[in-house]
């Protein structure tokens, strides 16, 4: 008796040793994206690639909300942890679009819009830090893996251009993530993060057949809530 008892004393302390080290767990919340990019001026092309009088104007505009839900592990050395993730993310944007008279250099505001670019993805980020207490600090890389892409313009803007807007987007792209977190009771736990684009997620916008070049990165302050188990 006396054996099993040390015994099962002994796996209980094995098991609140492992759980200290190594924790499971999910994760949700929300996102605040602003899609950084060098602003585009460039004459348009007709059928036959001659400029045209219409000059279009594209540059980023506001950030716009979105979301991700995931899991995530957490490993446990001291006062310092690994914590690798994966969730998926609907991100959404705004591309500012305006046409102008080439010959009158003036630009409408009734000619201008705010083109809706939104991404889903894989986000794969891999946070180091420390803790302090329950408060915790860590930056990490992330690995994005691009699911879906969709730009969306009026019918009339649609008309000014010619055609409609679709941007080139890359497949995979690494950013940073860096931020703050806290675990209450050792079971919720709570981030807020900032990340900002290393690579670009596209490099050219194309209207019709006629491409602009470009550099778009995605920057995001990232607000979460989680469950350890």
């Amino acid at each position: 008796m006396k054996r099993i008892l040390i015994a099962a004393a002994l796996l209980f302390t094995a098991n609140v040793a492992m759980c200290q080290i190594f924790a499971l767990g999910i994760k949700g919340g929300l996102n605040s994206t602003k899609l950084k990019m060098k602003d585009v001026v460039q004459p348009l092309k007709d059928a036959n690639g001659n400029e045209t009088r219409t000059t279009i104007t594209m540059e980023e505009a506001a950030s716009d909300l979105g979301f991700h839900v995931g899991g995530f592990a957490r490993i446990n050395a001291l006062v310092m942890f690994v914590q690798p993730e994966i969730y998926y993310t609907n991100m959404s944007s705004h591309i500012k679009i305006s046409t102008s008279d080439i010959l009158s250099s003036t630009r409408y505001e009734d000619e201008s819009e705010t083109a809706e670019v939104k991404n889903h993805r894989i986000d794969i980020p891999v946070i180091v830090g420390a803790k302090f207490g329950p408060a915790r600090l860590g930056l990490g890389p992330v690995a994005s893996f691009n699911l879906k892409s969709k730009t969306k313009v009026s019918n009339q803007m649609k008309e000014q251009i010619g055609a409609g807007l679709d941007g080139a987007k890359n497949t995979a792209t690494f950013a940073m993530q860096i931020g703050a977190g806290l675990d209450i009771l050792k079971k919720l736990t709570l981030d807020l993060r900032y990340e900002f684009g290393l690579s670009k997620m596209g490099d050219e916008l194309t209207v019709g057949k006629q491409s602009f070049k470009t550099d778009q990165r995605a920057n995001s302050f990232i607000a979460s809530i989680g469950w350890m188990f």
